[in-house]
């Protein structure tokens, strides 16, 4: 390796870890260990409860956000059950998916509930922390939006070929989930800036 390479690489290691600052810095800004993970969820509670009198619309919105995904819930897991269990690589398997903070203004503002920590470890890799024997063990409008987000490339073919209403409009209704996700992270931080 070039030596202009080499000092590059040590300048982007943590001295005390002797990982790559971005992993670290990725932990921290996902709460991926069980501290942070509990006071982003306690700062968030309390940063609603401060302003609980400004939070209705923010309120209206998540609940909108959760009856959406809802409505999804059947089609999503009809392309769950035809393509996840032949699939050779599982995305709850190998994808490093995480909460941001969008998942969670939505899960404290809607009230579908808090998962008890992050789903990965503050290392990162590995599957999934809330996949268990029967798919994910958390109801759809609790689990990281990217988890509903992303379809594979044999779920698109699916939903491309499919007849079905319920699963031919997906791709709108998940463009429908991207618009109300950013309309309430910008009201919320809108909200705190006041």
């Amino acid at each position: 390796m070039p030596a202009r390479f080499a000092v590059r690489e040590r300048m982007h290691l943590n001295s005390s870890t002797n990982k790559p600052y971005s992993q670290a810095l990725s932990a921290h800004l996902y709460w991926g260990d069980p501290a942070s993970w509990r006071e982003a969820q306690t700062g968030l509670s309390c940063i609603l409860r401060r302003h609980r009198d400004r939070c209705g619309e923010l309120f209206n919105l998540a609940a909108s956000i959760a009856d959406l995904i809802r409505s999804m819930d059947v089609a999503m897991g009809n392309l769950c059950a035809r393509t996840c269990p032949s699939c050779s690589d599982p995305c709850c398997v190998r994808a490093d998916v995480r909460y941001d903070l969008r998942d969670l203004i939505f899960l404290h503002c809607s009230g579908a509930g808090l998962p008890l920590g992050q789903t990965v470890s503050a290392s990162g890799g590995g599957a999934c922390a809330m996949l268990d024997a029967d798919g994910c063990a958390l109801p759809r409008v609790m689990r990281p939006f990217m988890c509903t987000w992303y379809l594979c490339p044999p779920q698109m073919d699916i939903v491309r070929a499919e007849a079905d209403p319920e699963i031919s409009v997906l791709t709108d209704r998940l463009e429908e989930l991207k618009r109300r996700r950013k309309m309430l992270e910008s009201g919320f931080l809108y909200m705190v800036s006041l």
